[in-house]
């Protein structure tokens, strides 16, 4: 990343650090059940990394169901509260410090890689298909549009997607490949939908 990359990035973990409540927060009830669009491509006892996981609601959601869940975040704070509830380690780490090798069934990616910019997403693409195993699953959520800014009333940076941008995020990633797009609304912000990426790491031949 570079440095305008980096300010943006740090700014943003900076903000979850300091305003993170772990008394208050978000109901679960109040959470869509956006795992519903993955569950499709698991089997029992996949491996699954929550990437971005803030304080655990997903990867919860997922050790409940029985996955085996591993989990980090950028924010110390949002791994602290995520480790207490999960009962595990969580890796207190950016995208690019993403350096598994094959060893996840599939990558949760919610709500998560739209805190980078579009021009460092195919490296944290690159890193998230060299984590997965072979034929592993991903699944990355954005709000939809070309917006791409600081977002002073959020405290974060945000990088909308569209199709044709994630297209492109991912033509110098060509192993993994878009298998499912599904759309909801934004209850928050009205005219403005979320757009879910369902991909597949494609299988190498010699």
């Amino acid at each position: 990343m570079n440095s305008e990359e980096m300010l943006y990035c740090q700014k943003t973990i900076d903000q979850y650090d300091r305003n993170i409540n772990e008394n208050a927060q978000i109901p679960d009830d109040r959470y869509p059940s956006w795992e519903k669009f993955l569950l499709p491509y698991l089997k029992e006892g996949d491996h699954i990394l929550d990437l971005g996981c803030g304080t655990g609601h997903y990867s919860l959601v997922f050790q409940r169901l029985g996955f085996k869940v591993s989990a980090l975040d950028a924010s110390a704070a949002c791994c602290r509260i995520a480790s207490e509830r999960l009962g595990i380690p969580v890796q207190n780490l950016r995208f690019d410090q993403l350096s598994d090798v094959a060893l996840y069934d599939a990558v949760w990616a919610c709500c998560s890689l739209l805190h980078i910019p579009r021009r460092a997403m195919p490296d944290a693409f690159s890193r998230i298909a060299t984590a997965l195993k072979p034929s592993g699953y991903v699944y990355a959520s954005f709000m939809e549009g070309d917006e791409e800014e600081w977002r002073e009333q959020l405290g974060s940076f945000m990088a909308n997607m569209t199709e044709e941008n994630m297209q492109t995020v991912l033509s110098s990633v060509r192993i993994l490949q878009i298998i499912h797009i599904e759309r909801t609304p934004c209850l928050y912000k009205e005219g403005k939908q979320w757009i879910h990426f369902l991909m597949k790491k494609a299988c190498q031949t010699n």
